[in-house]
């Protein structure tokens, strides 16, 4: 099992990875939980997959198994900034725009986005353990970009599984059904500690993984 940590700008380098990732998003986010996206029958890919994203991803003999994207809150291409805002501001349909108290529009807050997971390749001997992979890299790559916290829209058990994992975490009250999937979603808020998990990254991470780097990931301790 190896962790993968990358940029959109250097995707070419990680091309494989990327590939796969996009093929599970469609696989699970399509195929499965029925989301009405926009695919080529092969691949989701969206308008937050640009330059300024980070990506960490999960493989195991070569084949993506775990996976998530992060990007700055206060990156915009000039029309589209990142989910939760765009959803606030009329340009999603689906997305409540009332999630958040605050709709953060700095480098300190990174939202992440496209968590998946392929549960038949999950590693039984180490429960979670390809989550808090996918969790600690990308912590550790907004980190380095200047992230103090880190933003999702998930589930309602992600809080407590990030607790789990080591992480100070804190949700927002406001919540919605997915008309989609018919699952419950809410915002959590986690601080971007990169020291959490660190050792366990040390152990599986790539050698050819940006931002991050042996001399960072001791200096990040």
């Amino acid at each position: 099992m190896q962790l993968h940590v990358f940029s959109f700008d250097h995707r070419s380098a990680f091309n494989d990875e990327y590939q796969g990732f996009l093929a599970l998003r469609k696989q699970k986010l399509v195929d499965e939980l029925g989301w009405k996206l926009h695919h080529d029958g092969s691949f989701e890919r969206d308008q937050y997959d640009r330059p300024g994203a980070i990506y960490s991803l999960v493989t195991r003999k070569r084949q993506v198994i775990a996976g998530a994207r992060v990007a700055s809150c206060g990156d915009s291409d000039g029309y589209w900034s990142y989910m939760l805002k765009d959803a606030r501001d009329g340009k999603i349909e689906g997305i409540p725009g009332d999630l958040l108290s605050v709709y953060p529009e700095t480098n300190r807050t990174w939202e992440c986005t496209r968590f998946v997971m392929d549960e038949t390749q999950a590693d039984t001997t180490q429960p979670s353990i390809e989550t808090k992979l996918v969790v600690a890299g990308l912590c550790l790559a907004a980190y380095n970009f200047g992230a103090s916290e880190l933003m999702s829209l998930s589930p309602r058990g992600l809080g407590l599984l990030l607790k789990r994992f080591g992480y100070k975490v804190r949700k927002e009250t406001a919540r919605y059904i997915c008309g989609d999937d018919g699952r419950e979603y809410r915002p959590f808020l986690m601080a971007c500690n990169p020291s959490v998990n660190l050792e366990l990254v040390s152990l599986y991470i790539s050698p050819d993984s940006m931002p991050v780097s042996r001399h960072q990931l001791q200096g990040a301790a």
